[in-house]
């Protein structure tokens, strides 16, 4: 199919943004609009032939010449060139050049057409898939890339069916697709919806459990009683938090995760809390990043290693599959492990005040992948080895938001005025401003997405808050774990 013909590829509007919760159903993804609950607005994905046998592709590990290395690459700075034009794809941009230089970066060959979305998309995306695995990124540009501009993407993906002039099919409804121009062989595309998604944030996408209890609108600070006027945390008092970790297994001699790994991320984590993680000084910083003690601590109190199939693979997608690990939930911090991951997440959890505090969805759930030591145990992705997954997710307990909550629209943002606004996340350790003159992006911070080396610490703003949503909305928690010096 010619270049012009994939070019008539236009957007069903997506009335969501990070403001709004969504949440997933079960059911088949092509439901019409007047089928689903209006509430919610499932992510418009296009609708690929997703065949099981795949095409193998090379990746830039893979090269061994060095003219053809330089080549490819050639190609990645074109279409980031071409990408740099529009302010609407500065997210793709970014990935783009993140995953050019890791070794999972597909080679792409010369003459090609390649789509990515816009920044309204990935606002969509990041509400659905709340951390998602780094390294699929790269499938994501095997898919993505259509050499040729014929109908088979790099990995064998093929292009959905056009519903009419300038439109693709989409789960939701028909989007737009707009050409940013061409150089050298390669033109670049602005998706109005998402194109060539990796298998896993595919299937996660379309099964994932409702998981969110809706924002309220009514109110600035979505149910939460933490507003930005937030008390100081007593400097004689800290909270002792009763701490316990289930580790989700498919088989019994499945040992990626022991519990002295476990022990080891706990010590970690607290050392985190202590505004005492390791920082790695960039070219681009001054001062040390702020790095507040939090004056919260990981009271270890239990270990369970269970073997529980169905948890280690869909648990990010069914969390209630885990409900029956974690009981009495309103006493204590919870954190499961699912060691076999078929969603391609790293971590997500549930808000405080979004939740009774007996709810057993209370609960940090993360994938080994990013678990303390994991990648270098098992020739990962260095990029979370240290822990800090954990930490993030401990976090989103503590009723802490994303750095990039609320983009650059000026509005309530994360509920800490400390933390300087950013339009999406970071996945490199670099020095930018996404959102103008209000200071450069907060990659040192816990909150964003920045590889484990590149964060640091959290706020005196972020300390504030999350002590504030504990006492107001984890009362019983709070309780247990105050302790005085």
């Amino acid at each position: 199919m010619a270049s012009s013909v994939l070019r008539g590829l236009a957007l069903l509007w997506l009335r969501v943004g990070l403001t709004n919760a969504l949440s997933m159903r079960e059911s088949d993804p092509t439901l019409q609009q007047h089928e689903a609950d209006t509430s919610i607005e499932p992510t418009n994905q296009a609708e690929h032939d997703r065949t099981e046998q795949r095409t193998a592709y090379n990746r830039q590990r893979d090269v061994e010449d060095a003219g053809e290395f330089e080549r490819n690459r050639q190609i990645y700075h074109t279409a980031g060139q071409l990408l740099s034009g529009s302010q609407s794809m500065r997210h793709s941009r970014h990935i783009l050049q993140f995953i050019m230089s890791h070794p999972h970066a597909p080679v792409l060959p010369h003459g090609g057409c390649l789509y990515l979305p816009n920044d309204k998309v990935w606002a969509s995306f990041y509400t659905h898939v709340e951390h998602p695995v780094p390294t699929l990124f790269g499938e994501m540009i095997a898919n993505s890339y259509y050499p040729g501009c014929n109908e088979t993407s790099v990995s064998g993906l093929r292009i959905p069916t056009s519903c009419g002039p300038d439109s693709m099919r989409g789960s939701r409804g028909c989007f737009n697709v707009t050409s940013l121009g061409s150089s050298t062989g390669v033109e670049v595309f602005e998706t109005h919806g998402h194109l060539g998604l990796p298998d896993k944030w595919a299937y996660h996408i379309t099964h994932a459990t409702h998981r969110h209890v809706q924002r309220s609108t009514a109110g600035s600070t979505w149910g939460s009683k933490c507003g930005h006027e937030l008390p100081k945390v007593p400097k004689a008092q800290w909270l002792e938090i009763p701490t316990r970790y289930v580790v989700c297994r498919k088989s019994d001699d499945a040992d990626t995760i022991t519990e002295e790994h476990v022990r080891e991320q706990n010590r970690w984590a607290n050392e985190a809390f202590e505004g005492n993680s390791p920082w790695k000084r960039m070219d681009f910083d001054g001062d040390h990043p702020p790095s507040a003690d939090m004056q919260i601590r990981f009271a270890l109190v239990n270990i369970t290693i269970v073997t529980d199939p169905e948890c280690a693979k869909v648990g990010f997608s069914n969390t209630r599959l885990i409900h029956k690990y974690n009981q009495n939930a309103a006493d204590f911090f919870t954190v499961v492990i699912i060691t076999d991951d078929r969603s391609g997440v790293l971590g997500q959890t549930e808000f405080p005040h979004e939740l009774a505090e007996d709810d057993p969805e209370h609960m940090v759930v993360v994938s080994s992948v990013g678990f303390r030591g994991w990648a270098s145990r098992h020739n990962g992705d260095m990029m979370y080895d240290e822990g800090d997954t954990v930490v993030h997710e401990a976090g989103h307990g503590f009723g802490l938001y994303h750095t990039f909550e609320g983009s650059c629209s000026g509005g309530n943002g994360d509920f800490v005025d400390d933390t300087v606004a950013e339009s999406l996340p970071h996945y490199d350790c670099v020095r930018d401003s996404s959102c103008g003159g209000s200071g450069n992006d907060p990659v040192h911070n816990f909150m964003d997405y920045s590889p484990d080396t590149c964060m640091v610490g959290f706020t005196e703003g972020q300390k504030r808050r999350a002590w504030c949503e504990l006492q107001n909305h984890r009362a019983t928690l709070y309780q247990k774990s105050l302790k005085t010096w």
